[in-house]
């Protein structure tokens, strides 16, 4: 394994230890979910003068929930990644 890819393991053990729940909602519902709700709110602010609550709302469900599955298929393909790998035996 190169150096970069010891890096990059090495930092996902750090952040396994959030456990999978933690991960994802911090990194799926709370970083995407709320991050991409004030993008598009901005957005409509920046393009129609006007900000609707409602909308607000939804782009904050909506978003969590694209946030959520981003984050659960990031797990998971890390895990894959970085998985620690068993010695092969000699038979």
């Amino acid at each position: 394994m190169s150096t970069a890819n010891e890096d990059k393991a090495a930092k996902w053990q750090k952040t396994r230890q959030l456990g999978k729940a933690k991960y994802v909602m911090y990194y799926g519902v709370a970083m995407w979910g709320i991050s991409l709700a004030v993008l598009f709110t901005a957005i409509e602010w920046l393009t129609q003068q006007t900000l609707t609550p409602s909308w607000f709302t939804i782009r904050i469900i909506v978003f969590g929930i694209i946030g959520f599955f981003i984050a659960n298929f990031r797990w998971d393909g890390n895990e894959r990644k970085y998985a620690p790998r068993p010695a092969n035996k000699k038979r």
